[in-house]
């Protein structure tokens, strides 16, 4: 019975429809023949249309014989052409991208973007562009597409400057980090205060956080669909910069012109570099790779085949007090192998894919006669076929099957002298698990006014000793109101099998992953989402505001006190509890024209409850904030001259405060003992904070081969340090907290160039 809806869905929705025309093919940027994601392409007559999906793909079958198209995207000029239908076509675009002063092309193009977004039924959903990374402002002028997503409505950042992600009341391991497809388990590069993803090298992300389809699975609370640059087939590419943590260069080009492409790029820190000039020894550095290949085969078959690799590598000194040797290296490895093919009908695309990942960390420390190595790591095998099925303008159909074998290989320990006397060498348990998922959706327009979505996914976890398995129905539905203004509302049930151990907000070498087990449950959510959307065409705005409210089963803490490190059996080290998280986001954002951003607030809060935490009683999560607020803004000063600045403003995370002490005599009498008493669980929040950025970007005044501009930014302008941590401070009879923050101002200067 649990799959009765996956072929209900098909059935319901099959009709032959053999005397239709259809029109497909794919939209891409004139300069590079890079695909473009999620192009706008309607019919002016009917109204209707497709949106490009993540391969550039479009597919329309129209009930006429002709189109009168218009193809809109954010930043390119608008394209317009009649299409005449006697027989099924492919027919490719090519956009240019738009010139920077507003003219008419551009805004012509405005109303239908307002369109797009008022009248699709994703809710929850936001697309970042790396152009905005590369703009914005950030710690030490390098550019972080993560630290982008954090400005949104509904997403909250962890620790001060860090790339934690912390979305409608869940955790940041409640988030699938993909990099083409294949999972990122550790996304932070410097402790988490940089992410791994290099702006030069991303086409597209996607950020879901609700109203989740049903091809989307196995974590809680959002999905960050990354997609890499496939890598220009008209024309050899450089581009780079320089900036005070780190150097990045990329490369691309056609091997075989309009036909085969490549993108290799990398970066790599120079922090110890940097501190070895003033002679302080800092021996930490980081650096990734991003190779990418794609030939197209025919009209109809493409591949593809990327890879990313980056580590991050500490290793002390060869000269310490007491000889003392090591450190740590921890790293990601991802390579994706993609197949795309377009039916002989085109309205079938499928996209079947193959997937490597590895995230691991090694521990190092050698003194005279003993040495420690300490090692995990987590390996994924997976295999991906999905399908999309354009069966006409109003109607589309998704279904696919996913696997996917997970290795984890936690607290691999070697030891040699004294040290094994206390800490034996041990193997680590290899622990394997196979989550398979098969899904099916259809969205559908079932009256002028009123479209929907609706998707069931079937998802399991086998291991050893346990099998676990159920259902997940995604619904979406979209009522317009007017021309521009429509009401959106969205359920979905998501299931996780997996979850992060981790003692810290910061990205340590010690984090470690680990499945469900027999007495650790899948984590499960329920969510629901209302909101109301609204486009603006006087100013060019949307407008939403949208509410949700998430319950969260299966939670997992940590109990006080708990040995997390080199403990096999954490399973005793933690309890399991419930969580709710409920708030509302208001969003005002501007795409196009020479002043751009947005503004985003989010009123929302989140509780746990845990029968064996807190007394039972329901106490505020972590990272619980009331308000958040951004408003970023970005403008176009003049042809040589952009600005941009972001300024936040959020209330406190959570901590468990030290109220008082009494003193308790030892067993013998002999000596007494100060017993610390807290107050009930996270009931006190760090002092609010509020934060301005700025960022100038000067290009020279005439234009050369080498295209070249810098960048001169300022973070915490005014200097209003972000509290981060508590310090306890006692006079004898009292005891008193100190915040304290980790940045103040701090500058920047960076040079970025293209050729």
């Amino acid at each position: 019975m649990k799959y009765w809806l996956l072929s209900a869905l098909l059935v319901a929705s099959y009709q032959p429809c053999f005397a239709q025309q259809t029109l497909s093919g794919y939209v891409r940027d004139a300069d590079t023949g890079e695909d473009l994601i999620g192009v706008t392409i309607i019919d002016q007559d009917s109204r209707k249309g497709a949106v490009t999906n993540a391969y550039g793909f479009y597919s329309i079958t129209p009930n006429k014989d002709s189109l009168n198209l218009r193809i809109t995207y954010v930043g390119y000029q608008t394209i317009t052409k009649k299409i005449y239908l006697d027989s099924s076509v492919q027919v490719d675009f090519k956009m240019q991208p738009a010139i920077s002063t507003l003219d008419d092309i551009v805004i012509s193009a405005e109303r239908f973007l307002l369109e797009e977004e008022v009248t699709s039924t994703e809710t929850g959903v936001f697309n970042l562009q790396p152009k905005e990374a590369l703009v914005i402002p950030t710690i030490a002028g390098e550019s972080d597409i993560l630290k982008v997503a954090q400005l949104m409505p509904g997403i909250t950042k962890g620790g001060e400057g860090t790339t934690g992600i912390y979305v409608r009341g869940g955790t940041d391991d409640q988030n699938l980090v993909t990099l083409d497809e294949a999972t990122v388990y550790n996304v932070g590069h410097l402790l988490g205060f940089l992410s791994v993803f290099n702006s030069d090298v991303i086409k597209n992300v996607k950020v879901v956080k609700g109203g989740f389809p049903a091809d989307y699975g196995g974590r809680l609370s959002s999905v960050i669909d990354t997609r890499m640059d496939d890598g220009s087939t008209e024309r050899f590419h450089a581009k780079g910069g320089i900036g005070l943590l780190s150097s990045r260069l990329r490369i691309d080009g056609p091997i075989v012109k309009d036909k085969a492409s490549f993108m290799i790029a990398g970066r790599r820190a120079y922090i110890d570099k940097v501190f070895g000039v003033f002679n302080v020894p800092f021996p930490y550095y980081f650096y990734d790779l991003n190779a990418k290949v794609n030939y197209k085969i025919n009209k109809r078959n493409r591949v593809y085949l990327s890879s990313y690799f980056g580590r991050d590598v500490f290793a002390a000194p060869e000269e310490v007090e007491d000889d003392f040797q090591g450190g740590f290296d921890l790293g990601n490895f991802t390579s994706t192998l993609r197949w795309n093919h377009v039916s002989k009908g085109q309205r079938l695309f499928a996209n079947f894919t193959a997937i490597q990942t590895r995230f691991q960390y090694d521990i190092e420390a050698d003194v005279p006669d003993n040495s420690l190595l300490i090692k995990s790591h987590i390996q994924d095998w997976g295999l991906k076929a999905d399908w999309d099925y354009y069966k006409s303008p109003d109607e589309r159909i998704e279904f696919g099957i996913h696997t996917t074998t997970h290795l984890f290989r936690p607290n691999v320990v070697n030891t040699t002298g004294e040290i094994s006397d206390f800490l034996k060498s041990k193997k680590g348990k290899r622990l394997y698990t196979q989550e398979t998922a098969t899904y099916a959706g259809i969205e559908k327009t079932f009256a002028p006014r009123l479209k929907g979505y609706a998707g069931l996914r079937a998802s399991s976890s086998a291991l050893e000793n346990a099998f676990y398995y159920g259902v997940e129905p995604r619904l979406n539905a979209n009522y317009a109101l007017y021309d521009l203004t429509s009401i959106k509302a969205s359920y979905s049930l998501m299931r996780q099998y997996m979850h992060r151990v981790s003692s810290s907000s910061l990205v340590l070498p010690t984090d470690l992953w680990y499945p469900v087990t027999a007495s650790i449950l899948p984590q499960t959510s329920h969510q629901w989402s209302l909101g109301l959307f609204q486009g603006l065409k006087r100013w060019n705005l949307n407008v939403s505001v949208e509410g949700y409210y998430k319950t969260m089963s299966n939670l997992i803490e940590y109990r006080e006190g708990a040995r997390l490190i080199l403990n096999d059996n954490f399973e005793k080290e933690l309890v399991t509890g419930s969580g709710e998280a409920y708030g509302v986001e208001f969003l005002i954002r501007k795409q196009t024209g020479p002043v751009t951003g947005w503004v985003s607030y989010t009123l929302s809060k989140t509780t746990r409850q845990f029968d064996d935490l807190n007394n039972g009683q329901r106490f505020p999560g972590k990272y619980d904030r009331t308000h958040d607020i951004s408003i970023v803004n970005i403008i176009k000063i003049s042809k040589r001259m952009d600005m941009s600045w972001v300024w936040t403003y959020t209330t406190g995370a959570s901590f468990t405060p030290q109220t008082g002490q009494y003193i308790v005599p030892n067993a013998t009498l002999t000596e007494i003992e100060l017993i610390p008493i807290y107050s009930s669980r996270n009931a006190v929040k760090l002092s609010p904070s509020h934060r301005l950025d700025i960022n100038l970007i000067v290009k020279p005044k005439k234009e050369k081969r080498i295209k070249g501009e810098w960048q001169f930014g300022v973070y915490n302008f005014y200097n209003q340090t972000t509290p981060n941590q508590i310090r306890i401070n006692s006079n004898g009879k009292s005891l008193q907290y100190v915040q304290s923050g980790i940045f103040g101002f701090l500058p920047s200067v960076a040079y970025n160039f293209s050729i």
